[in-house]
């Protein structure tokens, strides 16, 4: 994995440098052109949420659908959205923050009790900086976590997903190293910042079909509607849920 990093971060620093090179020998328009291009290839693969420039990343299952809920876990929520869970015999994959496992190890330990996934999301969330993490902060974010789930469950979770969907150009070679599958979605409703349920649920139904992985959130005022809402849009179209993406 060292060794992976190392030569990814290589190459970054010797295309920018070959730019930087040609524009300092009066080559402006060249070099100017290619310093784009490389920018525009890592912030594509980086900030593209569906991108498979870098490596892997799932985006779908084959049948059926996966719901999957981010943030948490969080004490307010995720007691309720369990026993809702239970309440339509469903199953879903939670993506923890390791800060947050480390505060309530015991609703993680629930979480695996009542039978659901537990996936890796970064150790901190750094969704306003990740996209720009470098090999060192990267290995920190998705390591850290991995080993915090690990000590609270027992098991390593064998799936990450990036905070706000940004996988950097550094993800892949960790993931690999980690033994983890990057995980994406094709069906959102944006509830992360609340909002209205309906508009939420409208972008769900829109986009629900056989086969839909479902982005949504925890830690957020309309939580509990919201998982609400697609557990029983998937009962009336007779969709099963899948116990665990990988």
């Amino acid at each position: 994995m060292i060794l992976r990093l190392v030569i990814r971060s290589l190459i970054v620093l010797l295309l920018f440098g070959h730019s930087l090179w040609l524009m300092a020998n009066g080559h402006w328009l060249i070099g100017f052109v290619e310093n784009s291009g490389v920018l525009a290839y890592l912030l594509w693969g980086t900030l593209c949420p569906t991108s498979r420039l870098f490596g892997p990343i799932k985006n779908s299952v084959p049948q059926g659908i996966a719901l999957t809920i981010d943030d948490g876990p969080d004490p307010k929520d995720t007691p309720v959205l369990l026993d809702l869970l239970d309440e339509f015999q469903a199953k879903a994959t939670f993506f923890l923050i390791g800060e947050k496992a480390q505060q309530h190890p015991e609703l993680v330990r629930e979480i695996r009790r009542r039978g659901h996934q537990v996936g890796n999301h970064s150790w901190s969330h750094p969704q306003a900086s990740f996209w720009a993490a470098g090999p060192v902060r990267t290995y920190r974010e998705i390591a850290k976590c991995q080993q915090c789930l690990t000590d609270i469950t027992g098991e390593a979770p064998t799936v990450f997903r990036a905070p706000v969907g940004h996988h950097t150009y550094f993800v892949h070679p960790v993931l690999k190293a980690l033994g983890l599958e990057l995980i994406g979605w094709n069906c959102r409703g944006y509830d992360a910042g609340g909002g209205s349920v309906d508009k939420v649920m409208k972008r769900i139904r829109d986009g629900l079909c056989d086969g839909s992985i479902i982005l949504a959130h925890e830690a957020t005022p309309i939580a509990e509607p919201v998982i609400r809402g697609v557990l029983e849009e998937a009962r009336d179209r007779g969709y099963p849920f899948v116990a665990t993406i990988k």
